[in-house]
């Protein structure tokens, strides 16, 4: 039977047999005959790339991206022993470094990145047992401190952090082994749990995601690596189908895009590395790039770039994965239109992209009651947040003089009616509101 792959905000869980890992080459993207060093890697769109290999190789663990924008990776197992240690990813070096360690090794936990920036880790198996208890990542400190506890234990559920900051867990397994198609709802507030509805699917190795409208996609699982799909209304409390995968899977990972699309890779259904989109609007599934390895129990996340990462997770019957890969989803941010200046109407026009690691794109802006042109513009930064796209690099005004820039670029509505641009200057100068006329897009 498959165990299953946690993932939420951007993290997953793991599961199989696991032997000691064997040290794994990655790939290098420079080097000399002497010597090599390894860098953030350079991905080329809908394909994955290597990147730095995890310090300790482990499946059933947990990745979840952090407010600065490393991610934390915690516990999981290696040869049969649950791990206690945890680990941070820099994405700005492509390495990864020990930080501090569970007060209880679990696996098949869940970890959830909470609004004041803490991350709570419940449930999971200690060896032998399923725990009911959790604990809170302090990412200032390094260090884990213990919070409430569920009131059963509960291992292959999903936790999911609601837009109204409640914590949604979903399915898993009781102790007796048992599928579940229960559902509980965390309030971080008070550190209580109350019930919610059921899945009409009992499930568990499943995944679930936030979409930008507020309801959570649960997506395949066990038993028998199912492809069907449903969506939880917050609103309501209720459950209802949506379209199947195109490949029954457990044990995978699924991230939310910034086009607002969904990510699903790799998982069991003797052993796939394919993936697929799910697009929220019409609720259909679609194949994209496969994995480079076949990997299942392994972790992804989002990183601020707009790349996911995949890191570790198994094979059945073989050793723990090092490895970790990279997906660029191509995401582009445009958007052409005006808002309000300083005294008259402002206009702009943009578009921006990662491009081998690096952003590429153009920036145009006018207002011409307070003199301001922009006629060149280097982009030097892009980040991704939600539906929010944040550009930065230098710029030349009509006047010849230079400045640097930052934009922020929110795409609000299909039509652009609610989409808000803002920019500011180095020299004072700054604009912001919602659109007049255009439309800004993630894309």
């Amino acid at each position: 039977m498959k165990t299953p792959t946690q993932f939420i905000t951007a993290i997953t869980q793991p599961a199989t047999t696991s032997f000691l890992a064997r040290p794994v080459i990655l790939l290098l993207l420079s080097f000399s005959a002497g010597l090599a060093s390894m860098q953030p890697c350079a991905a080329t769109p809908f394909e994955w790339e290597y990147t730095g290999s995890l310090k300790t190789a482990r499946f059933h663990h947990t990745a979840t991206l952090l407010p600065d924008g490393r991610v934390l990776v915690v516990g999981g197992e290696q040869a049969h022993t649950p791990l206690a240690s945890a680990e941070l990813y820099d994405p700005a070096t492509g390495t990864w470094s020990a930080t501090g360690s569970l007060n209880t090794a679990r696996l098949y936990h869940t970890a959830t990145l909470l609004p004041n920036g803490k991350v709570l880790v419940a449930g999971g198996g200690e060896t032998d047992l399923y725990s009911a208890s959790a604990e809170l990542y302090n990412p200032a400190t390094g260090s884990w401190s213990p919070t409430g506890s569920f009131d059963t234990g509960r291992i292959f559920h999903t936790a999911t952090l609601l837009a109204n900051g409640k914590v949604l867990v979903a399915g898993g397994r009781d102790p007796r082994l048992v599928e579940l198609a229960s559902a509980d709802l965390y309030n971080p507030a008070t550190g209580t749990w109350s019930t919610t509805g059921s899945l009409n699917t009992a499930r568990y190795d499943h995944t679930a995601t936030l979409l930008r409208n507020g309801m959570v996609l649960v997506a395949g699982g066990n038993p028998d690596e199912l492809d069907s799909a449903e969506l939880y209304d917050p609103a309501t409390g209720t459950w209802s189908v949506t379209d199947s995968l195109n490949d029954g899977r457990a044990d995978h990972v699924e991230t939310l895009l910034p086009n607002g699309m969904v990510l699903v890779a790799g998982g069991t259904n003797f052993e796939i590395d394919t993936a697929e989109l799910y697009d929220p609007a019409t609720g259909t599934w679609s194949l994209t790039g496969s994995l480079n390895t076949m990997r299942k129990d392994h972790a992804a996340t989002l990183l601020l770039n707009g790349m996911v990462l995949v890191t570790g997770g198994a094979l059945a019957h073989k050793a723990a994965l090092a490895t970790a890969e990279l997906y660029d989803p191509g995401i582009v941010v445009s958007g052409q239109g005006s808002i309000h200046g300083q005294g008259d109407e402002a206009t702009f026009e943009f578009d921006a992209k990662q491009s081998d690691n690096r952003p590429t794109g153009s920036l145009s802006f006018s207002d011409p009651a307070a003199g301001i042109s922009i006629t060149k513009a280097k982009l030097r930064t892009l980040t991704f947040n939600g539906n929010s796209a944040d550009l930065g690099g230098t710029a030349r005004l009509g006047d010849g003089r230079r400045v640097t820039y930052s934009v922020t670029a929110i795409d609000n509505s299909s039509d652009g009616s609610t989409d808000t641009f803002s920019i500011t200057l180095s020299n004072g100068y700054s604009a912001s509101g919602t659109l007049l006329t255009g439309d800004i897009r993630i894309h």
